[in-house]
């Protein structure tokens, strides 16, 4: 079994902390604290709290993002089961049901005051949207889904999501995200 390293206690807990409180109510202290890693480790790997942060979005948010998000396309897909499958796997995960969608609360919270944070995440957002764009413009090509700008509605279909995913955690559950998103699928559905 191999030792976890300060670097990546800190990158964990980080992504932990700015997911349940923001990138503002964050606390350096509080990563310390619940990573188990000194100060000055710390400094030594990440010269700041936004140089943890970006850090942090590069090496987890991204990741899970697209894990949760991105889907590969083959001459097989069938863009509606894509879709489908994408919502329901979403669903299952508790933590984006309860808490929401960790790059759109950062994206949220940092777009007008950190522009390489909100750089970091936008680019993420635009990579999520050429891919469902594809998806989109396969289902266009086999007149499955609406024909309208693909691009535009694989934007809206992104952020149509994140909206279902905002409720307050007591109003949030894997019923209500289905039936969101149902209507989403109801809406671009030929």
């Amino acid at each position: 079994m191999s030792k976890v390293s300060s670097r990546e206690k800190l990158l964990d807990t980080t992504f932990l902390e700015v997911y349940m409180y923001g990138y503002a109510g964050a606390s350096t202290a509080n990563i310390l604290k619940i990573a188990g890693v000194p100060k000055g480790s710390m400094y030594h790997h990440f010269p700041s709290k936004k140089a943890l942060v970006i850090a942090m979005i590069e090496e987890r948010l991204i990741p899970k993002v697209r894990e949760s998000f991105y889907i590969e396309i083959t001459e097989k897909s069938r863009p509606l089961d894509i879709l489908n499958y994408l919502f329901k796997k979403i669903s299952k995960n508790e933590k984006l049901i309860k808490y929401g969608c960790p790059l759109h609360k950062l994206m949220f919270e940092m777009g007008s005051l950190d522009s390489e944070i909100s750089t970091l995440c936008h680019t993420e957002f635009v990579y999520l949207t050429q891919n469902l764009t594809q998806i989109l413009t396969l289902g266009q090509s086999r007149q499955e889904i609406i024909a309208i700008d693909p691009k535009s509605l694989a934007e809206y279909i992104i952020v149509s999501t994140w909206g279902a995913l905002s409720r307050t955690p007591e109003h949030s559950s894997k019923v209500k995200f289905i039936e969101d998103t149902q209507h989403i699928l109801n809406y671009i559905t030929k």
